[in-house]
């Protein structure tokens, strides 16, 4: 036990730190947002879990205003008083500081682990048994589907779901009567229903599995309910005019756009796609102001997603079909207009093209002729949605703020003199699922005031990438790049240049903007200022570390030059060799004698799903083997309990790596800072035996014959056969390796290591000579540095 009080070093949810201080979850949000020293969170996937510990140390120090004490908590009592309190009875509340209709979000740990355990069951072999012929995508809708009906509690809700369990019948006439009690409750929401023909489709086993799916939906809550339409998402391999945002984007859209001191009630996304803009702003402010959440669209599948996700808010939510070209079929809105738009509009939808509007004016022009004009349209909409003094973000293409397209760049002269343009942010690339497009984000506002300046972010540098799938833009460059923006709306706390998280930011004055002919690209902007933001100090210094740097490898390289220089060679005598062309104190033994081939585990041992950027235990898959090395750069990672799991493909010292699926490649051996990495499926370790304790081979030399290119040919030949080359365990035991006595193979080890080590040194020699004629060529074409 420490100075807190409690040795339970539990891992809490933000809903679950929530409910044990008695407050609201965006308040958590708030403390972690404003504050350096929250506790910095333990990631888990896209969840992000707390120290109990460290928690209590820091709400130590926090009384509870008088307003928010409870009868029985005396003037000085601190929130970490009343969270040892709860602790001491185990009275965690469910519901307690949780929005309306959240009640399933705070819970102990216990809980969330057992709906963790009942949504792992949902999502395994049960989901094969229940769909049968149909669909993953129509599974996942029955499931969304029961999580939305438990937690409206209607009578007739309850009712059903009983009646299922006391009674059989028939799995379709069940299923037929959720997607009927589903669509109700949807038509009530002014939704066209759909949920009933979906559910239909699926072919279940037995009416028994039905009823199994039904109990293990019991408990579980918005947070799961999340994690199903996000796996909905990707399942349904939605187009680009549908499918979903990213989390992360979503929530930096939101923290950006919303400042600390704005009031935000009514909120408005036109195109809603699955619902998560407006999930993301309930999420945040939800329980803490009466929320108004509207959203349209034209898919009436995603439509019913989003209105069964926001119901569980208890929000105030309007929902209704409209057209991909809402500026065709209406006036410009005068009415029900938002404090904040989030939206996520089609980009080059076929067939909508922006038209003159009869007897109305476009507000900033009529946007340019063809599909790639219709983003214009959709600035101009989400504009005449805002009160005064509303904000905005919408995600737009790179290309609309560069176009040279005559009417587009006078929409931008436009939006950028009336002051609408607050901020772009451009985005890492990749991160939209099955959309290769470059985005930025465009922050806008509806203000008679002009601002001064514009504030450019380029992040493209950002984010984590997955093996698989999109690029994750992580909590904390997501946290990073939102601070960003406040610190420049509060003015005196912001500096142009390389910010925190490594992103660059630069407050552009409308002049340098007008100079652009109204560009609104971040590169155009951040790329300039890095160019002439030097000094000729600065310059100086720069190229004074690359020269230094170009001299340091120098002498690493002539250093290895003279190692190299120093090896000796002499010709064998022609009578020692024997028969089969080796030396007479050589021998040729095939490779299962020297050394312990392992092949790496299968796919159930090692899933996808089990490897993070965020784990503990490298994973070494074939891209990671380079010129006789393990590259440790992009790496996925599992966590210690997987690697204790997986103890047997663990990697040591001296081991050899080589490809055992895919495209052969020279192998790779583990070094001292490697100990204990886990090698991938695609993967073979070879470790070298011992009889007797001593090695029969030396590793060094067992490299470098492996690594010959005769070898490398041998192994492609014993991997053919196949759609994917794969190489067994069994062939390569039988590669012949000529073996020479253990003392001849060290001093072969020894010579090649230090001819690598000459090839390793000329190649940093010539990346330090070329950084620095980068360095000093971008000095020398801004005039910083002159010529002699």
């Amino acid at each position: 036990m420490d100075d807190t009080g409690t040795d339970d070093d539990r891992l809490l949810s933000r809903a679950e730190v929530a409910s044990l201080a008695g407050v609201m979850r965006p308040a958590v949000t708030n403390w972690q947002r404003r504050h350096a020293d929250y506790p910095k969170p333990v990631r888990a996937g896209e969840t992000e879990l707390f120290s109990l510990r460290a928690v209590l140390g820091w709400l130590a120090s926090r009384q509870i205003p008088s307003r928010a004490r409870t009868a029985d908590e005396a003037t000085g009592f601190t929130y970490a008083d009343r969270v040892q309190r709860n602790l001491a009875t185990e009275d965690v509340r469910q519901g307690e500081g949780t929005p309306v209709g959240g009640k399933n979000e705070s819970r102990p740990a216990s809980d969330e682990r057992q709906r963790a355990r009942q949504l792992e069951r949902l999502l395994g072999p049960l989901a094969d048994t229940v769909r049968g012929g149909g669909s993953l995508t129509d599974y996942l809708a029955l499931l969304i589907s029961l999580i939305f009906l438990r937690t409206s509690e209607s009578p007739r809700t309850a009712a059903l779901l009983d009646e299922a369990r006391m009674r059989t019948k028939a799995a379709a006439a069940l299923l037929g009567e959720i997607g009927e009690v589903a669509d109700d409750a949807l038509r009530m929401r002014g939704v066209t229903p759909g949920m009933r023909t979906a559910l239909l489709r699926l072919e279940p086993q037995e009416y028994a599995d039905v009823v199994e799916t039904i109990g293990l939906t019991e408990g579980l809550g918005i947070d799961e309910l999340r994690q199903l339409i996000d796996q909905y998402g990707v399942q349904a391999a939605l187009p680009s005019n549908e499918f979903f945002t990213p989390r992360a984007v979503v929530r930096l859209m939101r923290d950006a756009a919303v400042g600390e001191e704005d009031t935000v009630q009514h909120v408005y996304d036109p195109y809603v796609r699955g619902g998560e803009m407006l999930d993301g702003v309930a999420e945040r402010l939800g329980g803490a102001v009466p929320l108004t959440l509207r959203g349209e669209g034209p898919q009436r599948a995603t439509m019913r997603l989003a209105s069964m996700n926001l119901a569980l808010h208890g929000a105030t939510v309007e929902l209704g079909s409209r057209s991909v070209a809402p500026w065709d079929e209406r006036a410009w809105p005068t009415s029900q207009q938002a404090d904040l738009v989030l939206t996520n509009p089609p980009f080059n939808t076929h067939g909508v093209v922006p038209k003159p509007r009869e007897g109305l004016d476009w507000p900033y022009g009529q946007p340019p002729p063809g599909t790639a004009g219709a983003v214009f349209g959709w600035l101009q909409h989400v504009l005449t949605s805002l009160k005064d003094g509303g904000r905005a973000a919408v995600v737009m293409p790179v290309s609309a703020g560069a176009s040279t397209d005559p009417r587009a760049r006078e929409i931008r002269r436009r939006l950028v003199e009336d002051g609408a343009v607050e901020c772009v942010v451009a985005l890492p690339p990749q991160l939209f699922s099955g959309a290769q497009v470059s985005v930025c984000l465009w922050f806008l506002r509806r203000s008679a005031t002009v601002l001064e300046e514009i504030l450019f972010v380029d992040a493209r540098g950002l984010g984590d990438k997955a093996t698989r799938g999109p690029r994750v833009l992580s909590e904390e460059h997501v946290g990073a790049i939102a601070e960003t923006v406040r610190r420049w709306r509060r003015s005196r706390e912001f500096r142009s240049g390389r910010q925190d998280a490594g992103h660059l930011a630069v407050a552009a004055p409308l002049e340098a903007v007008q100079a652009t002919a109204y560009s609104l690209n971040p590169s155009d902007f951040v790329d300039r200022w890095m160019s002439a933001a030097a000094t000729p100090v600065d310059a100086v210094r720069e190229l004074a570390a690359a020269e230094q740097a170009v001299s340091s490898s120098r002498y690493r390289a002539h250093a290895a030059d003279g190692a190299a220089d120093a090896i000796a060679f002499a010709p064998a005598r022609a009578e020692v060799f024997s028969y089969d062309g080796l030396p007479q104190d050589w021998r040729r033994v095939p490779l299962r004698t020297l050394a312990d081939i392992t092949a790496g585990p299968s796919y159930a041992r090692l899933p996808i799903g089990a490897r993070s950027v965020e784990g503990d235990l490298p994973v070494v898959m074939p891209r990671h083997l380079r010129a006789g090395r393990i590259e440790g750069r992009d790496m996925e990672k599992v966590t210690e309990d997987m690697g204790r799991a997986l103890s047997r493909f663990r990697l040591s010292p001296g081991d050899i790596v080589c490809v055992r699926s895919g495209a052969q490649m020279p192998p790779a051996m583990v070094d001292e800072t490697q100990d204990g990495w886990i090698f991938s499926t695609n993967l073979l370790r070879l470790r070298v035996s011992r009889p007797g304790g001593g090695p029969v081979v030396d590793p060094g030399y067992l490299l470098a014959y492996l690594s010959l290119p005769e070898t490398l040919q041998w192994l492609k030949e014993q991997a053919r056969g196949t759609a994917v080359p794969s190489l067994s365990v069994a062939a390569l035991e039988l590669l012949p390796v000529p073996l020479p006595p253990l003392a001849h193979q060290r001093r072969i080890s020894a010579a090649l290591e230090a001819m690598d080590a000459q090839i390793a040194a000329h190649s940093e020699l010539v990346r330090a000579v070329k950084e620095q004629r980068v360095t000093l060529a971008a000095h020398l074409m801004t005039g910083v540095l002159v010529p002699e």
